[in-house]
């Protein structure tokens, strides 16, 4: 069987749907629920940045960090949704992925997806559509879930 598998995402949840019927039915098999989506930085971390001295000079300043708190667990859950996505192309009911997040997400899972995942990706949606039930997300999605070629 080629199945059609759709990930709707953002940093804070998500759900993996069944397309069928040409992308005209779309079946829930599973949501994601990632809370610590939802704080800032601040709430994350109550740990400052360390100071340090200027090499020439008086001054102190705060140590930067590369990536803030948020960003990490941003790309925790995206990893996490990755490896979910993964499992369920290995099995033989799917072959094609659609990915649906808002923009800065949806890089976060380009990354996060293996090889064989990236290559399953037939279309991808920028757009942050995970609060739509699922009616709305197939009338939202026609184009993207669309067959790319017929069977």
């Amino acid at each position: 069987m080629h199945g059609k598998l759709l990930l709707v995402a953002n940093r804070a949840g998500a759900r993996l749907i069944e397309v069928r019927e040409r992308g005209r039915s779309l079946t829930l098999l599973e949501s994601f629920d990632n809370s610590r989506g939802r704080l800032h930085d601040g709430d994350l971390e109550t740990d400052r940045p360390g100071r340090t001295f200027d090499s020439a000079g008086e001054g102190r300043h705060a140590l930067g960090r590369e990536e803030s708190a948020s960003q990490r667990v941003a790309a925790d859950f995206a990893r996490e949704l990755a490896g979910r996505v993964a499992a369920a192309l290995k099995t033989p009911a799917f072959d094609e992925l659609v990915l649906v997040a808002e923009p800065r997400f949806l890089g976060l899972l380009r990354d996060a997806l293996d090889d064989v995942s990236a290559k399953a990706v037939v279309a991808s949606v920028d757009k942050d559509l995970v609060n739509l039930d699922i009616a709305a997300l197939s009338a939202q999605l026609a184009e993207a879930l669309a067959p790319a070629h017929p069977r």
